[in-house]
């Protein structure tokens, strides 16, 4: 206080301009202001942070200080300076202020202060700032060494250790205290070994101003151990010595955490085995022994849990972790001798075996039983810390290398596909295991050109509705269901079995859907004015049931088309109601109220569950063509049926019956319920709009 006052003093003394020019060479952002809080003068660093400052009205509108910078809250300036003139205190100060610096863009930490002083008889207020930028970020450095694993120390210019680390301290066995009464040459003398003569060392550190090298630390504990120190020596331009660095690492640690580093690289955090990036590393090696003198044959085995995904999410992602890790031991312990295990990703293992012959059919052999083995051993209950559960897999097997593949298409990753790829097999035949095979490679490629296909096709001219009649018992077509087809210019006819699967994975389903309900609600319009009584169904894929806009869009398709919901059909399949089945039945409920019928399709092959007829308001099931077509010689299918038909009368719901083809299945089904509706080549194959028309609408109209 005495030495404000004292400055204080000495500005009143000062003539005005010698008090401005002193001002501008502060190394302080300085404000003159009147006894009012008016800005009269501003120094030179205050307006290199605030330019637009020096007009003097816009000072309080220009001028922002933050109390906290990341939502920008204002410091209120005037409030505070005019809370300041009109107390009693001459000096007051705020801390943790921010400013924004104009200049370089951002925000620095500073001290704002105020004081009363007397220019020229005058009664004026002085404002400050001052940065903070460099004792922070001397702060932060300071506790980044201080916090550091490695040991490490500054000198002064001397070449006494003032600023030793923690890890230092406990490296050298010697307290701060102690290390500062040293000189760094006299700590290396007394606790360090070099491997090269020590005036070596020094004129190096003098020369090139930095040495690095191994050493051994003889600690005051009189441990011994292995190190690298490095030493810098920091000069000023005219190579005056300023400070002396030392880092001090042990070579314990340094091995340590390459080891920690190579398991985060090399082995899965969870079960401990082998990643990705190992398991394609040991691929490359054998392929690179190919053509060698080293033709050994090697068996690839993927393996995937059947239905891990219903596990981990029925009882969650620990639960699921803790099976995984059981399984992995099992893996571990079941693979010997040359061999690698590990964990891809999710539920996926991998197994690499080096065979023991060269013959192709003995390997094949060998890995089928290999196989089997494998299967036997995860295949069963597994007792987890709170569930007991049981759990299964398939496995992709490939034998490489291959006679018919080419060594230009052999790389780690195709090794792993072509596994991939009999896993996929293995799953959709619910096989235990299979062989990758050309037949397979030729399988995916027709894959990958079809979903190529799909993305750049034009519907207009490739696609194509038809329709399947639906008769009576007595044999007169009274509806209709909505079919589509896919002409491709070069692939031909692709049947909808093979792209409507992939449609709905890759969601292209979405835009298709669309443009058949577009079509088949205009076809509908037209046939309505041919016989009002008629029907059309169409088929609504889950994907496009579940997309948020569905309802919108077929609102505003009613819209466009000016169709009448109430002769149309939405037939939808059991799956609809697995996921979010409480929006579902709302949507259902809303398609109802529009006035669309709701039909169940393929019913009894999905879903299974009973319940949700109760609530939802349908009005048809149609019976799946599988148990159709063994219906007179299958007492099974007779039953199911049989249950089918009675469940519906029950409901009061309309049945149809899909892929209906002989005399007998059709008196088969009218003998259980005369008023089914028939569907199948018995009746009419599916065919474009114009054929079915002329074949079954006006044909009708003649003759009536």
């Amino acid at each position: 206080m005495q030495k404000s006052e004292k400055e204080s003093s000495e500005l009143q003394n000062l003539s005005s301009i010698d008090a401005l020019n002193l001002f501008n060479r502060l190394d302080k952002a300085v404000v003159l202001l009147t006894e009012h809080g008016e800005p009269i003068f501003f120094n030179q660093l205050f307006i290199e942070y605030f330019p637009e400052a020096e007009a003097n009205e816009s000072f309080f509108k220009n001028v922002h200080f933050y109390t906290q910078k990341r939502n920008q809250k204002n410091f209120m300036l005037r409030e505070w300076i005019d809370s300041f003139k009109s107390s009693k205190q001459t000096r007051l100060s705020t801390e943790q202020i921010w400013l924004k610096y104009t200049y370089l863009n951002k925000y620095i930490p500073i001290t704002l202060k105020i004081n009363k002083i007397t220019l020229e008889r005058k009664l004026q207020l002085l404002l400050t700032i001052e940065d903070h930028s460099l004792e922070r970020e001397y702060y932060a450095q300071s506790k980044l060494v201080a916090e550091h694993f490695a040991g490490q120390f500054i000198t002064d210019g001397n070449g006494f250790i003032t600023q030793p680390n923690t890890a230092f301290c406990d490296y050298t066995s010697l307290s701060k205290d102690q290390l500062s009464k040293l000189n760094y040459i006299n700590w290396l003398k007394k606790q360090v070994s070099f491997e090269m003569p020590f005036d070596l060392v020094m004129s190096t550190l003098l020369q090139s101003h930095h040495w690095t090298g191994n050493v051994t630390v003889f600690n005051e504990e009189e441990a011994t151990f292995k190190a690298i120190l490095s030493l810098s020596m920091l000069v000023d331009p005219k190579n005056n010595i300023e400070h002396f660095i030392g880092v001090l690492q042990d070579l314990t640690d340094i091995k340590q955490a390459e080891k920690e580093i190579d398991q985060l690289s090399n082995f899965d955090v969870l079960t401990g085995l082998a990643n990705r990036t190992s398991l394609n590393q040991h691929l490359k090696q054998t392929l690179s022994l190919k053509g060698k003198g080293h033709e050994s044959i090697y068996c690839f085995f993927l393996l995937g849990l059947n239905e891990f995904d219903i596990i981990n999410d029925t009882y969650g992602s620990k639960v699921g972790d803790e099976l995984l890790v059981q399984v992995a031991n099992k893996i571990d312990q079941f693979v010997i001798g040359s061999s690698i295990t590990a964990r891809l990703d999710g539920s996926h293992f991998a197994v690499l075996i080096k065979m023991g012959t060269e013959e192709k059919s003995i390997a094949g052999s060998d890995a089928s039983q290999q196989a089997f083995k494998l299967l036997e051993e995860i295949n069963g209950k597994y007792k987890l810390s709170k569930h007991s559960l049981h759990a299964s897999a398939s496995v992709g097997v490939c034998l490489y290398p291959f006679d018919e593949i080419e060594e230009s298409e052999f790389s780690a990753e195709q090794i792993i596909n072509f596994a991939s790829m009999a896993l996929y097999k293995a799953r959709k035949q619910q096989d235990h295991f299979y062989f990758f095979d050309q037949s397979l490679k030729e399988s995916a490629f027709k894959y990958l050109e079809l979903i190529e296909a799909l993305n750049h096709s034009e519907l207009d001219n490739e696609f194509q509705i038809y329709f399947q009649g639906q008769a009576n018992k007595d044999c007169k077509i009274v509806s209709a269901e909505t079919l589509i087809r896919w002409f491709h210019p070069v692939l031909g006819i692709i049947p909808p079995s093979k792209f409507i699967p992939i449609a709905e994975k890759g969601r292209q389903i979405i835009k298709i859907g669309l443009w058949v309900l577009h079509k088949a609600f205009l076809q509908a319009k037209a046939w309505y004015k041919l016989n009002p009584d008629f029907r059309v169904s169409i088929n609504i894929s889950p994907v496009q049931f579940h997309e948020q806009s569905f309802i919108e869009i077929i609102i505003g398709l009613i819209k466009f088309t000016q169709i009448k919901p109430h002769y149309i059909t939405l037939e939808l399949t059991e799956g609809v109601l697995i996921k979010n089945s409480n929006l579902a039945m709302q949507k259902i409920q809303h398609l109802v109220s529009l006035g669309f019928e709701v039909s169940i399709d393929d019913f009894g092959t999905g879903y299974s569950s009973l319940s949700y007829l109760q609530k939802l308001p349908i009005h048809e099931l149609k019976i799946d063509q599988s148990f159709i077509a063994h219906l007179n010689d299958n007492p099974d299918d007779d039953a199911i049926v049989e249950s089918i038909i009675q469940l519906a009368h029950n409901k009061n719901l309309k049945i149809v019956a899909e892929g209906v083809e002989t005399k007998q299945q059709a008196e088969r089904l009218i003998e259980k319920s005369p008023d089914i509706l028939l569907q199948g080549y018995l009746y009419s194959k599916p065919v474009p709009a114009e054929e079915f028309e002329a074949k079954f609408l006006r044909r009708h109209l003649t003759t009536d």
